[in-house]
């Protein structure tokens, strides 16, 4: 209970994660109205197997704590995060949002967790500052100081839990060469689609602004399955799964049950609809609770009237073409991601 009054002074329940949206049907999209709110785009690199989504708490040597979807919270040893301003202390009061990833590097399992986003440090609500400020930040003063000391041997990596990177973000001109480029088969774990991040400041929540893209193939709601016996008078009973989604009482779809589908009974699983029917993809063990009947309603209207690669692909040209008719500029610099961050040596105002 004391950690759980500690972490809510840090903001952890007055700042749930951001969550996006999924992208609507591009072809009834004003170009000009979507384009003001993709201005960046970053890669959603998916782990086949599971996608953990975590918030980390950083306050202070060993009081690292991560926060999972459900706001359950555990401390995680042996990782530092060292004051830029002096190494020798420690940070405090930092707020983190990002994702825990399996990487495979020659054959063996490797955990990353990959930060995508900061709302606090040192008590500095960075988090009102626009998203170019606060990817600088992550890698001003979250990855280089933990890098610098790793070089000069103070950090051994060897011991700790899991690595820490900064998660790639691109501009959104480069959508195009990372769907259709050599990138995907680079990266040594799934992508799953690409999400398109606003500039603005960080948003706790459902976020409408915040766009997300899965190829229709892999459009999914976690459900809640409820392994039931239905029928009627004069019918022969039969066992179905039923498929529950946020608070309600009554179904929202069924499925056929199998055998291996049985051990999932009042469990989150993840499907996706093919051929008229719910298809269980996976367990969610990373989750306790199922999607909204929003979120369920709104994947549904993307399967209906789903967006491929191909729309997409058209809809961001015409973006780019409307981006640049306002701001004209040197287009094979726009087809270029950004540069990383450059080594400052000055402090954050």
């Amino acid at each position: 209970m004391v950690l759980q009054q500690q972490l809510k002074g840090h903001g952890v329940e007055s700042h749930p994660v951001s969550q996006a949206v999924s992208i609507p049907d591009v072809t009834t999209c004003q170009s000009a109205g979507c384009a003001s709110k993709l201005s960046l785009t970053a890669l959603r690199l998916f782990f086949l197997f599971l996608l953990c989504r975590y918030m980390m708490l950083i306050d202070g040597k060993d009081e690292v704590y991560m926060i999972d979807r459900e706001n359950s919270i555990f401390h995680i040893s042996n990782l530092e995060f060292p004051f830029r301003k002096d190494m020798n202390a420690h940070l405090t009061n930092t707020l983190l949002d990002g994702e825990m990833i399996i990487d495979k590097v020659n054959g063996q399992p490797i955990p990353r967790y990959l930060i995508y986003d900061i709302i606090k440090i040192n008590g500095q609500p960075v988090g009102q500052c626009d998203f170019s400020r606060r990817l600088l930040c992550i890698e001003k003063e979250i990855i280089f100081p933990r890098s610098e000391k790793i070089k000069m041997g103070q950090i051994d990596k060897t011991k700790e839990p899991f690595s820490v990177r900064n998660k790639p973000f691109f501009d959104i001109n480069a959508a195009r060469k990372l769907l259709e480029g050599s990138f995907t088969s680079q990266v040594s774990h799934e992508v799953d689609g690409l999400i398109f991040q606003p500039i603005g400041k960080y948003r706790p929540g459902r976020c409408d602004d915040i766009l997300k893209w899965k190829p229709p193939s892999l459009n999914s709601v976690d459900f809640r399955l409820k392994i039931s016996k239905v029928g009627g008078e004069g019918l022969i009973p039969q066992t179905v799964g039923l498929l529950y989604v946020g608070n309600y009482d009554v179904p929202f779809a069924q499925m056929k049950v199998s055998k291996e589908l049985k051990q999932y009974d009042n469990k989150i699983i993840e499907c996706t609809f093919k051929n008229n029917t719910w298809v269980f993809m996976r367990q969610r063990v990373d989750k306790s609770f199922p999607n909204s009947y929003d979120t369920a309603m709104a994947v549904c209207n993307s399967i209906q009237y789903p967006v491929t690669k191909a729309n997409l692909l058209e809809f961001l040209d015409r973006c780019a073409q409307c981006q640049t008719r306002k701001h004209p500029s040197d287009l094979d610099t726009q087809l270029m991601p950004p540069p990383p961050p450059k080594r400052p040596n000055h402090g954050l105002p």
